[in-house]
């Protein structure tokens, strides 16, 4: 049971790895539900937690496209940290505004708003951990003259 009185869901039975392609880390579906409380009622479904990790890895992955460090080098532990943080925090935000749920019509509007809320903060902290590997990660382009 959580503090709201949920049961947990069980981390292990539903865990998907989503492996790394050879220069980001791979990605734990039980780690995101452990780390960043995900619901109980998405906690059980692996196959939702996959794609809005796969969506959320796409996102952030495209947002670094122009910092990676040479083929050969890999992430370092705190680099890989907060890869990880701007994923799982991307993911987070996806999940709130999936809740939303329109049996619910006379709460729809109070919820809405804390979804919205909860999202662009989730979308911040993605961010912010984006701009803290990006200054982590040496430039290493190079400009055609």
């Amino acid at each position: 049971m959580n503090i709201s009185g949920m049961p947990l869901a069980d981390q292990t039975v539903n865990d998907v790895v989503l492996p790394g392609e050879g220069y980001y880390p791979s990605l734990s579906t039980a780690e995101f539900t452990r780390d960043y409380n995900v619901a109980t009622e998405y906690a059980n479904k692996p196959d939702m937690l996959k794609s809005k990790l796969t969506f959320a890895r796409a996102e952030v992955e495209q947002q670094l496209q122009h910092n990676r460090l040479t083929v050969n080098q890999s992430l370092e532990a705190q680099q890989v940290m907060f890869y990880r943080h701007a994923v799982y925090s991307k993911a987070k935000a996806a999940l709130l505004i999936s809740k939303l749920d329109s049996t619910h019509r006379d709460k729809a509007s109070q919820q809405q708003l804390a979804a919205n809320e909860n999202k662009e903060h989730w979308d911040w902290e993605s961010l912010n951990a984006v701009r803290l590997l990006v200054a982590l990660t040496p430039n290493l382009r190079v400009s055609l003259l």
